[in-house]
């Protein structure tokens, strides 16, 4: 199957959405329909029930039972009711991280109400960026606005577009301090509908779901098992990835994400660089899909030095595009592994996907 398709279904216990480039699984997204613990961009009511001013942080109440946590306290005293956003979702006994700094997140921008002007990321080019900045600016009317990285060439009328329905979800905040949840997270649908690597996608959709896709007509009604979605995604999480040439294991710990790389059957005098290179382009993809972050350990093949090194960075980062946020190399330690980070995009898929089957 040729082309971009993204896929939406509703089961007994999920809500799924998933891309495909050539038959390809490139990007899934899914939410758990009884889960009620706090998500990411989800935004809540809360009142601070302590402070721990020698690591300036704090404890809040969220309403309905829950607390939350807020790494960095600036400001913040007991008793104060504050508007905050969820940044991480709670992982084992550590609870749900909150930020009183709030952010809208579209496919292009983000809008920042606390803090104002419009803002380029500094990956794009000054011209460009220039562009970009004048599209923005007539909507913004001053209000706080960052320019993705994946806005480059984007129309300025879906940037004004984009702008402007990130400035209504920003107004529908209700405003009350009761607490509790206040505004929900994206659903799933909406999370991969943002990410660039939709842009012209065919939708497809079950005759249940296709009222919620806004702005969408679905192409025809399908499931996942027709598009051989289910299988990909059990793939995915198979302890070992085969690429072209060798494999890879994904290791998730508590304290970081361990990666080995593998010639497997690969031959030939640069065997080990092939797979390597294979590798770096294959990693991206496979944290993305297994939705992991945080720190990354990656143990290339035959301990890769010198030039060799540079061009696993660059394949690395140009594989990153549209795939993981905030990617950083933070480069090869005394043992001979590149580290890498990313942003943790919340629960990883093996969590999403317990008692997925209908």
């Amino acid at each position: 199957m040729k082309g971009s398709l993204a896929a939406f279904d509703v089961t007994a216990t999920h809500r799924r959405a998933a891309l495909l480039i050539d038959g390809r699984l490139e990007a899934v997204e899914i939410d758990r329909l009884t889960d009620t613990a706090p998500q990411i961009e989800a935004i809540y009511t809360c009142k601070i029930t302590d402070t721990m001013p020698g690591i300036n942080a704090a404890f809040a109440d969220m309403g309905g039972g829950l607390s939350g946590f807020f790494p960095r306290a600036d400001g913040l005293i007991s008793g104060q009711i504050v508007t905050a956003q969820v940044r991480r979702e709670a992982e084992g006994d550590k609870l749900p991280r909150l930020s009183p700094d709030l952010q809208f997140t579209g496919r292009y921008l983000i809008h920042t109400p606390g803090a104002p002007g419009v803002n380029v990321s500094k990956k794009i080019e000054e011209a460009e960026s220039a562009r970009l900045k004048a599209a923005v600016d007539p909507i913004a009317h001053g209000a706080g606005f960052v320019i993705r990285t994946a806005a480059q060439s984007a129309d300025a009328a879906v940037l004004g577009a984009e702008a402007a329905q990130l400035l209504a979800r920003a107004k529908s905040l209700p405003a009350t301090d009761d607490l509790g949840l206040k505004l929900p997270a994206p659903d799933a649908f909406a999370r991969l509908l943002r990410k660039p690597l939709c842009d012209g996608a065919v939708i497809h959709a079950t005759p249940e779901v296709a009222h919620l896709l806004p702005d969408h007509q679905p192409a025809a009604p399908t499931l996942f098992d027709d598009l051989d979605i289910e299988s990909q995604l059990e793939a995915v999480l198979s302890p070992q990835t085969k690429l072209r040439e060798g494999w890879i294991a994904v290791e998730a710990t508590a304290a970081l994400i361990a990666i080995d790389v593998n010639t497997g059957g690969a031959r030939g005098g640069d065997a080990a660089l092939r797979a390597n290179l294979d590798a770096a382009t294959a990693i991206p993809r496979a944290l993305a899909l297994r939705k992991l972050g945080g720190t990354v350990m990656i143990d290339f093949a035959g301990g890769p030095t010198g030039q060799a090194r540079k061009k696993l960075e660059r394949a690395m980062m140009a594989a990153t595009r549209a795939r993981v946020d905030d990617p950083r190399l933070l480069g090869w330690g005394p043992a001979g592994l590149l580290e890498f980070r990313c942003a943790r995009p919340g629960r990883s898929l093996a969590t999403l996907l317990k008692g997925a089957k209908p």
